[in-house]
């Protein structure tokens, strides 16, 4: 483990900066037993910013394994009592917190449909802690811990001990907590993004075109498009890092081809080697190197699971893409570069959209759906470009790196 001086630095990024904790706030940590040690400190640090009640929820890969492995198809069509637990602590007021610290691989050789269909069902359990958390009514945000696994994956050829310690030291740096002043250090690099997506709402982009290698794409983007980042508007940071500013593309407008750029690690398994070919919004056909009935199995999800519902712009330059690192992780791997998401799109992505039904957010273009997986496209040969209202283009990013000033 890392001097306990970086862990705390690191802890209160996410309690301070990540959740955006207040004296008298309630805070639930849902984290695997591998992060043990660092989330013990993330509890301190949360009682140290004046917390008045910390509950962790454990969970474990070898029990999710053994749902898929012993409980067959009954066990996967189950809300379970975790889910009910965090509708509580949702009626309780509490914030989130969600310690992202997972082997890549630790569902490999379980049925994806399995895994597919208990995703499906626990999330449209929870569909109203969802909403709250995508309108920004609630506090929530992510932070990563290495595990022995991950790190594996992530460093290869070094010793277990050498590859946990080397992906520390690349999140601390990625999180800034490597600083003198990592909370300043984040509220600069907020300011940062937030003027880039005011920048970017002003321009009344009525659309997006995408050209890379294996990629041509165009996307149409909702009236009164809005672009966040940061804190996305809110007083939280809901993912520790972030380097992106997105918006919402219109769930019928998109045509073309795009490839991923890095793997995605989905349901416990790797999907590498992807791309999709979209009409109408929609994607008509998938290919995958490795991972091909894991990447079937979520656009199977539901009716939006074949659109998509966020676009994302992220330089090569930022804090996450300067390790020079395959993450395996999609927290970390979708702020390496520019990202697409598929399924569900946030309702604060187009003005008024906190306070539309799902018929009228549908309406206006944004994508519904009990999923949201974020895929890489970024790389140094990726060209963005914003379409005017007159037909026009300019450049949003360029070789990779943001195409105008901030």
């Amino acid at each position: 483990m890392p001097s306990s001086e970086l862990l705390a630095k690191y802890a209160d990024v996410a309690i301070r900066v990540g959740i955006g904790l207040s004296p008298g706030d309630r805070l639930l940590i849902s984290s695997p037993l591998a992060a043990v040690e660092f989330t013990r400190v993330l509890v301190e640090q949360a009682y140290e910013a004046g917390a008045l009640n910390v509950d962790v929820f454990w969970s474990d890969e070898a029990v999710s394994r053994a749902r898929y492995k012993r409980g067959g198809a009954g066990a996967s069509e189950v809300v379970s009592s975790a889910a009910h637990a965090q509708l509580a602590a949702y009626e309780a007021g509490d914030l989130f917190l969600y310690v992202s610290a997972n082997d890549p691989n630790a569902l490999a050789g379980i049925d994806s449909a399995l895994v597919a269909s208990f995703e499906k069902v626990n999330g449209t359990a929870l569909e109203e802690l969802t909403r709250a958390r995508g309108t920004m009514q609630r506090a929530w945000s992510v932070v990563a811990a290495p595990t022995e696994a991950w790190a594996r994956t992530v460093f290869p050829d070094e010793s277990t001990e050498d590859a946990v310690e080397q992906l520390w030291t690349a999140i601390f740096r990625a999180c800034r907590a490597d600083q003198a002043d990592p909370v300043a250090a984040w509220q600069a690099h907020v300011s940062d993004l937030t003027a880039r997506g005011r920048y970017l709402s002003g321009r009344g982009y009525t659309g997006l075109r995408y050209q890379a290698p294996g990629t041509d794409l165009t996307l149409g983007l909702p009236d009164n498009t809005l672009w966040l980042g940061g804190n996305a508007g809110g007083t939280f940071v809901p993912n520790i890092p972030t380097e992106e500013v997105f918006a919402a593309p219109h769930r019928m407008v998109g045509e073309g081809a795009v490839s991923a750029t890095k793997p995605l690690s989905l349901f416990g398994n790797l999907i590498e080697g992807f791309s999709f070919e979209v009409s109408g919004g929609k994607i008509v056909e998938a290919t995958a190197e490795k991972g091909q009935e894991t990447l079937d199995r979520l656009l199977e999800t539901d009716e939006g699971s074949v659109r998509f519902g966020e676009t994302a712009m992220v330089p090569m330059s930022s804090a996450v893409a300067k390790e020079r690192l395959v993450w395996n992780n999609t927290l970390y791997d979708e702020n390496d570069g520019c990202h697409i998401a598929i399924g569900r799109a946030y309702p604060i992505c187009v003005e008024g959209g906190t306070t539309m039904s799902p018929d009228e957010l549908e309406a206006a273009g944004l994508n519904l759906s009990t999923t949201h997986v974020d895929f890489v496209v970024g790389s140094p040969e990726l060209d963005v470009f914003g379409v005017l209202p007159s037909g026009g283009e300019e450049p949003i990013i360029t070789g990779g790196e943001w195409g105008f000033p901030a």
